[in-house]
């Protein structure tokens, strides 16, 4: 080789590797792979208030608590019932496995406690393409449903949780996963149990899995949810425990001492804080009139948020009119939201519903209310529907 050619070799070689150090820093730059780190977070399941937490949104890998949002996906997609044959693509696959065997008959509810009491890896992918035909649709769903969600720090790239470029969620977004996954009946009674033993007469193996989750035998209340762990995530574990009415999560990720810092948190959280109503669906916000007749807004639920023990809940409020409907609202129609504040923090937001329906007469929002028209506060405060004072410096409508 002349010395020319070699001069163009190493040439060559330098700039490949700039140009790999260039995506590197490209990808960071745009943070789309996960961060260096641990971070941790504790909210409160009804109301998502976060109550403790560093780093929460730090993009991490999350390693196989991923397969909170695959049973959440999997158990609206499927027919828990519903019999399947494993595919040869579902067996073998790396990781903690249930041990299924290409051919096998097996119910979506045996896979489901497979995925989130033993873990299995091969259970994951076999629910993926049950659901969608593919690992790669059934991924794409799972990050549709985070996107539905408005999570930011999340992206999936698997339904196991096995490490791969790309996949990292945080620790607030894993809550809100966690959070509506409980909604699921279904998803809570798997990830309270201890144990299952399939008995569908229809499977043609017996499977026996029990839960890797030590709270649920030494953390009173405790019912879910799920562990993970591959060298680059750390140990990562989500937890769930309920105590006198209150659901509690709390999210761990790298951290040796997930188990302790788990069940730190949750005994912090009820020891400290206790469900409020604050506001009542029942009795009308306020009301105002408009075009000579008079309209109520009420809340749309009732709002129960935590507030720390022995203490009035310090919680302002202030009203936000949506813009008005080019044909006005229909009875139940959202109109605004009431936001609560502590301090300077936003910690919820409620909608708020007319009780009638309100005509379009000119004006283009609640706001553009004409000069005659008037909205009677005092409702506010007689009816007292707001466990809340009046937001300093909360503009009035």
């Amino acid at each position: 080789m002349t010395y020319s050619d070699k001069l163009f070799s190493i040439s060559a070689i330098l700039i490949i590797i700039l140009l790999i150090s260039a995506t590197v820093s490209l990808f960071s730059a745009f943070g789309v792979c996960a961060q260096t780190g641990s971070g941790y977070v504790l909210v409160d399941a009804l109301s998502g208030v976060v109550l403790d937490g560093d780093n929460k949104d730090m993009r991490l890998e999350e390693a196989s608590t991923t397969k909170v949002m695959t049973a959440l996906v999997a158990i609206r997609k499927l027919d828990p019932s519903d019999i399947v044959t494993v595919k040869r693509e579902s067996v073998g696959i790396e990781g903690s496995s249930v041990y299924l065997k290409e051919g096998e008959n097996i119910s979506i509810r045996t896979l489901l406690y497979g995925l989130m009491l033993r873990s299995g890896n091969d259970a994951a992918h076999a629910l993926a393409v049950a659901a969608c035909g593919s690992e790669e649709k059934f991924v794409e769903a799972m990050n549709a449903e985070a996107e539905r969600l408005g999570l930011v720090n999340t992206h999936f790239c698997n339904p196991h949780g096995l490490h791969a470029e790309g996949h990292y969620t945080s620790a607030y977004d894993l809550a809100m996963i966690t959070r509506e996954a409980y909604r699921e009946p279904l998803f809570a009674e798997i990830v309270a149990s201890k144990s299952y033993r399939s008995d569908d007469p229809r499977e043609s193996e017996a499977h026996v899995f029990y839960n890797k989750n030590k709270l649920l035998s030494t953390l009173d209340g405790a019912n879910g949810v799920k562990t993970g762990y591959t060298t680059a995530s750390g140990k990562c574990f989500v937890g769930g425990a309920k105590r006198g009415g209150m659901q509690l999560i709390c999210v761990v990720l790298n951290r040796g001492d997930m188990w302790q810092k788990a069940a730190d948190l949750l005994e912090y959280g009820f020891a400290h804080y206790e469900p409020t109503l604050v506001g009542r669906s029942d009795v009308p916000l306020f009301d105002y009139e408009y075009g000579g007749e008079r309209i109520q807004l009420r809340l749309a639920e009732d709002v129960v948020l935590p507030t720390e023990k022995g203490e009035r809940a310090e919680l302002g409020w202030e009203f936000v009119p949506v813009e008005r409907a080019e044909k006005g609202f229909a009875a139940g129609d959202t109109v605004g939201f009431v936001r609560f504040w502590q301090g300077n923090r936003l910690i919820f937001e409620a909608k708020t519903v007319t009780i009638k329906a309100i005509s379009n007469k000119g004006a283009t929002s609640l706001r553009g209310l004409a000069a005659e028209d008037t909205i009677d506060w005092k409702g506010l405060t007689s009816i007292s529907p707001l466990a809340a004072s009046p937001r300093e410096g909360a503009p009035t409508y």
